[in-house]
């Protein structure tokens, strides 16, 4: 078995797609045009059928519906999930081999994965925005038992009470060898084939994206924020610099390589 050629996404508050995200979903079917695209809206998804989409979606917190609905896709269907925030850099195909895929997501702040354990300043968790798997994988499976476990709690200011997705991904991992807190660089090769690559592979517009990075995904974030509450400028101009930087690396990389089209035009310093 193996993950087939198709891509997930959702889009369940049935407004136009923004300009930006438009430009995101032509990434992915300018450079994987043999990729069947799946949009999943409220058409295609019963919301009704989970309690937690369900409350999510009454509350407007189209993200947090998608967390379930992403899992319910690949389980179903098997294939790939992106975020529609997600631009792509090259094709997926070497990654079709795999059980299942995604990246590190590093995270810094404060993170208890046990009871027992101790509190960490950082730790590893796996990226939401972009994963594969194949029909019917187990790991898929077990994180969507949490959903249909777990209630969606909206507090009275607006923000959400629910654990994020790359942490209950990275907490069922752990089940298969996932490890938390060795560097964010380390590429994970778990029990089932599950291979978790390093963070510059999908990279967030947080930490950059590189000339080896496949995808990026720009972070729009509206998750996190309270209900109608913008987003700060300061995030908005941090997200854009990071997002660039693909870009200069691309700028850098072709200086170089004309510069060594140049023999004796600079020579090499010489040391004394």
């Amino acid at each position: 078995m193996s993950i087939p050629k198709k891509i997930h996404w959702c889009w369940l508050s049935g407004a136009p797609l923004p300009e930006n995200l438009r430009k995101c979903v032509h990434s992915w079917q300018r450079l994987m045009p043999d990729y069947e695209t799946v949009c999943w809206d409220m058409q295609r998804f019963d919301i009704h059928s989970v309690k937690f989409v369900e409350d999510a979606c009454a509350a407007r917190k189209w993200a947090f519906a998608a967390d379930y609905i992403r899992l319910h896709a690949l389980y179903a269907e098997g294939g790939i999930y992106l975020d529609s925030d997600v631009r792509v850099f090259r094709r997926f195909d070497k990654f079709l081999r795999h059980a299942a895929f995604s990246g590190i997501e590093h995270h810094r702040g404060i993170k208890s994965w046990t009871e027992n354990e101790p509190f960490a300043s950082s730790y590893n968790a796996i990226q939401a925005a972009v994963i594969g798997a194949e029909k019917g994988n187990p790991w898929i499976g077990k994180c969507m038992e949490y959903y249909r476990e777990t209630a969606f709690k909206l507090k009275s200011d607006g923000t959400v009470d629910v654990e994020i997705s790359p942490d209950v991904l990275a907490r069922y991992a752990a089940g298969y060898g996932f490890q938390h807190d060795i560097h964010f660089d380390t590429l994970q090769e778990l029990a089932g084939n599950i291979v978790i690559y390093p963070q510059r592979v999908f990279a967030t517009a947080y930490t950059g994206a590189t000339l080896r990075s496949y995808a990026l995904h720009l972070c729009d974030g509206s998750w996190y924020r309270k209900t109608g509450q913008p987003e700060p400028w300061w995030i908005k101009w941090d997200r854009i610099l990071c997002s660039n930087s693909r870009f200069f690396a691309m700028l850098h990389d072709k200086r170089h390589r004309w510069l060594k089209k140049l023999p004796g035009r600079f020579p090499e310093k010489q040391v004394l």
